[in-house]
């Protein structure tokens, strides 16, 4: 699907973002995530590696990766930082 330039800079768009995601996740305790109700910290956490592991793949798999990690960071997160 992306190729060259483009498939690149997604592929480290997807990097970045996983990994911004996984330590927020990881420095996060469990009791907002039940709180809020859009899945359990472990369920993020096994996220954010697939994420990872997408982004390496390319193609539409990391295309729908990078989208969990933006749902994440710009739905989930500030949510999770009203409930703390």
């Amino acid at each position: 699907m992306f190729q060259g330039a483009l498939g690149n800079i997604f592929q480290v768009a997807g990097y970045v973002l996983a990994a911004l995601s996984f330590v927020d996740v990881l420095r996060r305790a469990r009791a907002p995530f039940d709180v809020v109700g859009r899945g359990s910290r472990n369920v993020w956490l096994i996220t954010c590696l697939g994420c990872a592991y997408a982004a390496y793949m390319k193609g539409p798999a990391g295309f729908i990766a990078v989208l969990a990690c933006i749902l994440y960071l710009l739905d989930l997160r500030p949510k999770l930082d009203e409930v703390s």
